[in-house]
């Protein structure tokens, strides 16, 4: 009806999720799948891939059973010199990925990771494998930064948080793969198979990103190419060019309003030049608390660790609640990916953090007690509250609270804090755990309770924000 009355403000309605779009976003996360992938993939066959003595070590493929001789600490090096390449991929990725754009670093990423992997495959000595691991660490490195960043820059602002919490969802889908490969593939025949898969996954990402167009943003900001980023956007779109350039126009401004007030803005920004300005030092604060806090929240004690964690109550079924573990997390982070950009993004943190604190003081108990159900329980309920928040939010919401200039430096800096906090909790944890036993998690409950703090006050809501500046302005 019309004429007399009230005006009704109708919401304006999302933009349709077009095949353009998805599979855009589906080829970038080939990025995060093989990064979940590598994290586990020598987990099972690490029984049958080191050899007991020289006699069974060879070099190349053939029929007979292969194994690689190495000690104890030698494995060790090879399954952590993953998060060293990881954190080299890292720190310098954000360069390169500004000066040649999202698409063509990816290209040479997804080739890096297929040399990697092959060279993986293909071992025959300790210092062989050593040096696969490492490359394929730096690809993976390198993926888990351009991913998140190349979604933010393509998504509508109405899904940047439904199709940022793709990221998480395929490193869970990464490791499941892996797991379930394992089970067919660990054994003495067929353990080199489950590396060759890696080669596969790079080869698909490889061709996915031939296919797929540049970032318009990143056209748009560094090559000042606003024709091509037109048709580029027009195609993600499936609408007009002219529709095209009209949204274009609206985050070109806002940008341009931001870009304004950084006496930086005209200076290519480097990563130290990043993590020493104070004009980032509020982004830079709430990245550095979500990235380093999601892992001191004890979530690689579970994945990482997970079989040896439950074994101390339950050995017999360590393994299958290892593996259902993984498939919760996948089922969750899908969830999650539905209602994060209705429920918003601090609200999930603040909820997802505090089950989490208390289902860590549950674990803690049930580990002492020996109390086989609720441990398990406890464990599911770690999870699930992972996946709800702290999981997928922290690499999406970079993107979200960092300017159009130092975005690239800020996915990178965000994920070396993480890299790092990684590394730590993954060294240190077998130490803690062997001298505090089920007490250990009391830790990290006391460590997700600083995270609560700490998101309260320091994390903004960027649901619905057309940009950071937005963000930042409306938080008290």
């Amino acid at each position: 009806m019309s004429g007399y009355g009230t005006q009704v403000n109708v919401p304006p309605k999302r933009p349709a999720l077009t095949r353009n779009l998805l599979l855009a976003t589906a080829v970038a996360c080939l990025g995060s799948i093989q990064y979940g992938y590598h994290i586990a993939e020598l987990n099972a066959p690490e029984q049958f891939l080191v050899c007991p003595n020289d006699s069974h070590s060879s070099g190349i493929i053939n029929s007979s059973p292969q194994c690689i001789t190495m000690t104890d600490q030698q494995f060790g090096a090879v399954t952590s010199i993953f998060s060293i390449g990881g954190l080299v991929g890292s720190f310098f990725i954000g360069n390169y990925a500004s000066k040649y754009g999202r698409r063509l670093t990816s290209l040479y990423v997804s080739v890096l990771a297929f040399l990697g992997s092959l060279v993986m495959f293909m071992a025959g000595s300790f210092n062989s494998l050593l040096l696969g691991r490492f490359i394929v660490g730096i690809s993976c490195g390198s993926a888990i930064v351009i991913t998140p960043l190349f979604i933010n820059e393509i998504a509508p602002s109405q899904w940047k948080g439904a199709l940022g919490s793709m990221n998480q969802l395929s490193i869970n889908l990464g490791i499941l793969l892996t797991q379930t490969l394992a089970l067919p593939l660990a054994n003495l025949q067929d353990w080199r198979w489950l590396l060759a898969v890696g080669c596969i996954l790079a080869l698909l990402n490889a061709l996915g990103w031939w296919y797929v167009g540049e970032s318009p943003q990143w056209l748009v900001l560094h090559e000042h190419d606003t024709m091509k980023a037109s048709i580029n956007l027009a195609y993600l779109r499936d609408c007009s060019l002219q529709t095209a350039k009209q949204e274009m126009e609206q985050w070109v401004e806002s940008s341009n309003n931001n870009n304004s007030e950084s006496h930086d803005a005209t200076q290519e920004l480097t990563f130290w030049g990043y993590i020493t300005n104070p004009t980032y030092q509020r982004p830079r604060l709430a990245i550095t608390l979500l990235l380093v806090g999601q892992q001191f929240s004890g979530i690689n004690s579970i994945i990482f660790y997970g079989v040896k964690v439950v074994s101390q109550v339950v050995s017999q079924y360590a393994i299958l609640v290892n593996f259902a573990i993984s498939i919760l997390n996948v089922i969750v982070t899908f969830i999650a990916g539905l209602i994060i950009d209705r429920s918003g993004r601090k609200p999930l943190l603040i909820v997802s953090t505090l089950v989490m604190s208390l289902m860590s003081l549950i674990i803690s108990i049930s580990i002492i007690s020996g109390h086989s159900i609720m441990l398990i329980v406890s464990l599911f309920g770690f999870i699930i509250a992972f996946a709800l928040g702290i999981g997928p939010i922290p690499f999406l919401i970079i993107g979200e609270l960092s300017s159009a200039e130092s975005m690239e430096q800020a996915q990178s800096y965000g994920t070396v804090c993480n890299w790092l906090a990684t590394f730590v909790i993954g060294y240190t944890f077998p130490i803690l755990n062997n001298v505090m036993g089920g007490y250990v998690y009391l830790t990290f409950s006391a460590m997700t309770v600083l995270l609560l703090v700490g998101i309260r006050k320091y994390v903004p809501e960027t649901k619905g924000t057309l940009n950071a500046n937005e963000a930042w302005q409306t938080f008290n």
